[in-house]
């Protein structure tokens, strides 16, 4: 009984590892998109500081496939300003993602530590009774 035991609590442990190292990926992940983010975000601020160095009279053209079309200066801005918010809004959504996993992963972490501690401490006892058995101890 005691092997069967023991057998599932590695199994619990080993299933908790693989959980932390998705865990691990996945925020890998979040931080990726959320560095896309931060460039388009970064893209998008040169674009705005660009418009407002142009004056409301510049022209400015937006490419569509092959044709260049002439856009309103207060459309593009405001264009803009609206990307800008969408982007700001999706980096403070990826962030809480982040936040969540990254909470997830030090309680995981908690748990494994305490598992590979038990499995140490089993260990050493086992050990510790082999040790008697051969040399007569603990009698």
């Amino acid at each position: 009984c005691s092997d069967n035991h023991d057998a599932r609590r590695a199994a619990m442990s080993d299933e908790n590892v693989q959980q932390y190292r998705q865990l691990h990926t996945d925020v890998q992940e979040l931080l990726q998109t959320k560095q896309q983010f931060l460039q388009q975000k970064t893209e998008n601020d040169l674009v705005k500081k660009e418009l407002e160095l142009g004056g409301d009279d510049a022209v400015v053209y937006k490419l569509i496939g092959p044709v260049l079309l002439r856009q309103e200066m207060d459309a593009v801005k405001e264009n803009v300003d609206k990307r800008l918010e969408f982007i700001e809004g999706e980096i403070t959504k990826v962030d809480k993602q982040i936040g969540t996993k990254q909470e997830e992963q030090q309680k995981l972490a908690e748990v494994i530590r305490g598992q590979q501690d038990d499995l140490r401490a089993q260990a050493a006892a086992a050990a510790r009774k082999v040790y008697d058995e051969q040399t007569g101890g603990g009698e």
